[in-house]
C-alpha cells in the first residue's frame, strides 16, 4: 500500500524510534551525534560533489560555504518557523570509492545547526576518480528510504561542477538516470546547485538530467567561490514550510512527481 509523506508522518507519531549514536570511521560514514527524532515538514539530504573534478580548494570551499549557509541567521529563523528539519548529507565521488555519509540529524534551533554545520566543515576530503552522480543520489534514497523517518516531503540537494562520467564500460553502479526514477517512484524532490567554473550547459544538464519532482528547481553558481551564497538562497526555498494547500496536493510516494 502506497502512504503519503504526511500519511507515514501521522503513522511515526506513535512510533518512537532509536537513531544510531555514531556512525563508524572506517566505514566512511561521519559521526551522527543526535538521531532525527519526532516529524519534520522537511527532510533534506544534501549530497555534495567530492570527484575528481573538484581540487581540495573546491572541496573546503563547498564544506565551508554549506556550513557558512547553515549558520545564517535567516536560515535559523527558516528552521525555526518551519518546526524543525531531519538534515543527512552524502560526499560522493567514484563508484569505486566508498563514500561519506553523515545520518539523520534532528534539527531545530541555533545548537543544532552549529552541531550540523560543524560536522560537515570537518569532513575529511575523501573521493576522487569519475563523477558517479547518480551512486550518490542512489545512496542519498537509501537514506530517506529509512522506515523510521517521518517527514512531509522528501528532498535530495544535490550540487557539482560536472556531468555524469560516462565510461566505456561502466563499473557496476547506478546511473542518474536510474536514481532519478527511483526518486520519481519514491515522491522524493531531487533539486539541483551547478557549479558553472568547467561547464556552461551544466545547468541546463541539471534541468534535464537530475532534477525530480513538480517543485524541483535548479540553483547557479558561477563559481566555487560563489557556493556559499548560492546554498543559502537553495536552503531558503527547501526549508520554506509548506502551507495546507500544498499538503492536501501532496501525491502518494509512489506515484511519479513529473
Amino acid at each position: 500500500m502506497n502512504l503519503s509523506p504526511y500519511r507515514i508522518c501521522l503513522a511515526a507519531i506513535t512510533k518512537p524510534f532509536l537513531g544510531s549514536l555514531m556512525i563508524c570511521l572506517l566505514l566512511g560514514m561521519a559521526p551522527s551525534p543526535a538521531s532525527a527524532r519526532g516529524c519534520f515538514g522537511t527532510a533534506l539530504v544534501f549530497a555534495i560533489d567530492a570527484s575528481g573534478s573538484v581540487d581540495d580548494r573546491e572541496y573546503v570551499l563547498q564544506m565551508g560555504g554549506l556550513s557558512q549557509a547553515l549558520r545564517d541567521p535567516k536560515i535559523e529563523e527558516a528552521v525555526r518557523r518551519a518546526g524543525g528539519i531531519a538534515l543527512a548529507a552524502v560526499v560522493w565521488s567514484d563508484t569505486a570509492m566508498a563514500a561519506t555519509t553523515v545520518g539523520w540529524q534532528s534539527v531545530r534551533n541555533a545548537q543544532d545547526i552549529e552541531g550540523f554545520a560543524s560536522t560537515i566543515e570537518s569532513l575529511p576530503r575523501v573521493g576522487g576518480g569519475g563523477t558517479d552522480m547518480g551512486q550518490g543520489v542512489w545512496q542519498a534514497l537509501d537514506l530517506l528510504d529509512d522506515p523510521t523517518l517521518c517527514a512531509m516531503q522528501r528532498v535530495i540537494d544535490v550540487s557539482g561542477d560536472g556531468k555524469e562520467t560516462l565510461y566505456p564500460r561502466r563499473r557496476h553502479g547506478v546511473s542518474i538516470f536510474s536514481a532519478q526514477k527511483r526518486a520519481e517512484e519514491y515522491g522524493v524532490i531531487i533539486n539541483g546547485l551547478a557549479i558553472l567554473d568547467e561547464e556552461e550547459d551544466l545547468e541546463e544538464y541539471y534541468r534535464g538530467k537530475v532534477i525530480s519532482g513538480a517543485t524541483a528547481f535548479v540553483i547557479v553558481a558561477n563559481s566555487f567561490d560563489d557556493f556559499a551564497t548560492a546554498m543559502h538562497s537553495k536552503l531558503l526555498r527547501e526549508i520554506t514550510p509548506l502551507n495546507q494547500a500544498q499538503l492536501h496536493e501532496m501525491r502518494p510516494a509512489g506515484e511519479s512527481t513529473n
